[in-house]
């Protein structure tokens, strides 16, 4: 690897970075919710509640919405990009999370315009002045972002998918709380589960696209009216 591939692969890592700041440290997407009724209080319940989210919910969401933004940014297919955004925004059940989703995807986008990565023209460039003054969801534009850097597929779902999990396991480490040794260990017994997650969302169509796991948006409802929160979804 070297040149080209080199820049791409640092770009990855740096988008998916739990430090690039678009503010997804602030939503645990009800979590919190879950932790305060008692119902995940231990590596054990942290586990199932994650491999329940990734396989019912992630796969067919914000996954799901990265591989089809990025398909449909290589084909040049910008009605299908307003599509799916519409779709994303219109499947946001709890306000926390719709609302969270727009300024994850406004903050994506503007601080990717503040690196210099020189692509006027391309189809990241044409998606976001298509949007402008409309919402965009973190999935689609990370996908749309991919496409136009010339990123390997399964690279950009990988490293969605571990960036997006390493942040629930950092949520569950500071608010259950667990140590942080168990959330290493935690992290890396998901491994098996990433490899089914790509493989079922690889192979989904359209119809399977915000497929409804409807406790998990009742718990982020839930969320907004908990007595104390630490995050904002």
């Amino acid at each position: 690897m070297g040149g080209d591939d080199l820049k791409r692969h640092f770009l990855l890592l740096q988008i998916n970075d739990a430090l690039f700041p678009i503010g997804g440290y602030a939503h645990s997407y009800g979590l919190e919710t879950y932790i305060q009724k008692g119902i995940v209080h231990d590596l054990a319940t942290a586990r199932k509640y994650i491999c329940r989210r990734l396989e019912l919910s992630f796969a067919w969401t914000d996954l799901l919405a990265v591989r089809l933004s990025f398909e449909a940014a290589v084909k040049g297919d910008y009605d299908r990009l307003d599509w799916l955004e519409n779709v994303m925004d219109a499947s946001r059940v709890p306000q926390e999370v719709r609302e969270g989703s727009k300024k994850l995807g406004s903050r994506f986008i503007k601080t990717v315009s503040y690196m210099d990565l020189d692509l006027p023209g391309s189809c990241f460039d044409v998606y976001v002045r298509r949007r402008h003054k409309k919402p965009t969801c973190h999935p689609c534009a990370y996908g749309v972002l991919c496409a136009a850097a010339k990123m390997n597929l399964m690279d950009v779902l990988s490293a969605f998918l571990y960036g997006q999990t390493s942040a629930v396991v950092t949520n569950c480490v500071k608010t259950i709380p667990l140590s942080q040794s168990d959330g290493q260990r935690l992290l890396a017994s998901l491994y098996p589960i990433f490899e089914d997650v790509i493989k079922k969302t690889m192979e989904a169509g359209d119809d399977m696209l915000c497929l409804s796991a409807p406790g998990f948006d009742l718990r982020s409802i839930e969320h907004e009216y908990l007595y104390s929160r630490l995050y904002m979804s």
